[in-house]
């Protein structure tokens, strides 16, 4: 049917009011629509911004903790090092390692001379029993009789118990590690065999363990290092387990490491006779590292030589750590 005229114009004008009746409801659809599109496209540029900076914190902490190359040692850090070679040269008779356990950044002093370990070895007993009763070789509450043979001086744990007495392994390497109890330590080598923890210490690759004829050997500040990385190692991949051995070396009894001031943990075993005194740990900083100083200051004033080079190898550690933050810093932006 075709539509007259005037219907035509009556349909046109009733379209144009409807449009700007409905106007206003419409403007806020698209308004709210264009709201609804900024919001998204924030969000949007938000996440690709974040998604950038953590990947920035990635690469920054990567740059800080990467492995340490020789191309690294600045003027700076080598008269730190010079130095402080000099100043044990001049000052002390003891040999010396450290290791950034993060980074591997290495200082020695004479670290290959062999020296009387004492009771330095009594950690490599507790390392061979933890590590066999991880692997399910033994249980830690097996236990040991303990006959009058096996008695040693110096025993604070063992002089508790009665001869006939069954002394759990794992009480045994407490009161070796923390008191450095003699008795412990000749029932727990007694219980492993003399060239079974001695091939032990050679198959982590020491040199010297238990070389020289009697139960204490002989042990390098390189060979302590190998000892301590083996058992920080082990602490940190090895649950209750790792957390046990670790708690016995941070009670450890005589710990020269930790000198005043040193406001962190520090897990360690000394060893001490004669004009031999030592101590080798574990210093639990913000960047972990390991520390072996050997020394034959022990009829001297032996504590407060080790607080010494301790400390200052702790400004070593804290020099080289500042020098990584610094270079890494722009990667930060």
């Amino acid at each position: 049917m075709k539509l007259k005229p005037w219907v035509k114009i009556l349909l046109f004008f009733l379209l144009i009011g409807a449009f700007f009746y409905c106007a206003p409801e419409a403007y806020d659809y698209f308004k709210d629509f264009k709201i609804v599109k900024d919001v998204k496209k924030k969000i949007e540029v938000f996440n690709i911004l974040g998604k950038s900076k953590k990947e920035k914190e990635k690469e920054y902490e990567a740059c800080v903790n990467k492995t340490y190359d020789e191309s690294e040692l600045t003027e700076e850090l080598k008269a730190s090092m010079d130095e402080l070679t000099d100043y044990i040269n001049n000052n002390y008779r003891m040999s010396v390692k450290y290791v950034d356990k993060v980074t591997g950044f290495t200082y020695a002093y004479k670290s290959d001379t062999a020296l009387y370990a004492a009771s330095t070895i009594k950690l490599l007993d507790g390392l061979y029993i933890f590590t066999a009763a991880a692997d399910g070789t033994l249980n830690l509450d097996d236990t040991i009789v303990y006959e009058a043979k096996y008695h040693e001086g110096a025993s604070k744990g063992m002089q508790n118990h009665d001869y006939g007495e069954e002394i759990p392994l794992r009480t045994l390497v407490k009161y070796a590690i923390v008191y450095s109890d003699n008795t412990a330590h000749r029932l727990l080598l007694n219980y492993i065999g003399f060239n079974e923890l001695k091939n032990y210490g050679k198959s982590l690759g020491a040199l010297h363990t238990l070389d020289g004829g009697d139960n204490f050997g002989e042990i390098s500040a390189d060979d302590a290092i190998i000892y301590l990385q083996n058992t920080y190692d082990f602490i940190a991949n090895n649950g209750e387990l790792g957390k046990e051995l670790q708690g016995y070396m941070l009670e450890a009894e005589e710990n020269a490491l930790k000198y005043p001031g040193l406001d962190v943990d520090v897990g360690h075993k000394y060893g001490e006779y004669n004009e031999y005194f030592h101590d080798i740990g574990i210093v639990y900083d913000e960047k972990p590292y390991l520390v072996a100083i050997l020394t034959t200051h022990g009829n001297g004033n032996f504590m407060q030589v080790v607080n010494d080079i301790s400390q200052k190898i702790n400004d070593l550690h804290q020099q080289f750590k500042a020098y990584r933050v610094n270079e890494c810093e722009n990667l930060k932006d």
